[in-house]
């Protein structure tokens, strides 16, 4: 059974909650803090408000170099929802997440974890 995220304006500390038991399918190939290194994702600490592609000492794709994005809220949503939509040749293998309020919830949860 799977655990719901609150509705808009609910209780931010669940919506973290459930955001850090999501990002665990994010965790296999990207760090959040500062002082870790890229895995086969970037970190991405200090990720809202950057360039996509702009992370230091990784390799990313032609794709996402070529995209000119910036990370905010929305952009990500759209991102976590299907990357190959935003950025098709993009190298990220990830499905996507199709629930929105799963996607606000770790949203919120990489938007806190990685200042």
């Amino acid at each position: 059974v799977q655990a719901q995220a609150p509705a808009a304006g609910g209780d931010p500390a669940a919506e973290l909650k459930r955001g850090r038991l999501l990002y665990i399918q994010c965790r296999a190939c990207h760090e959040l803090k500062a002082d870790q290194p890229h895995k086969v994702g970037p970190n991405l600490h200090g990720l809202m408000g950057r360039k996509a592609a702009a992370a230091d000492g990784f390799a990313f794709s032609a794709a996402l170099k070529g995209a000119n994005l910036t990370w905010d809220r929305a952009t990500l949503d759209k991102w976590i929802e299907k990357p190959s939509a935003v950025v098709p040749g993009n190298a990220m293998a990830f499905a996507g997440v199709a629930n929105p309020k799963d996607r606000a919830a770790l949203i919120a949860y990489i938007e806190a974890e990685s200042k």
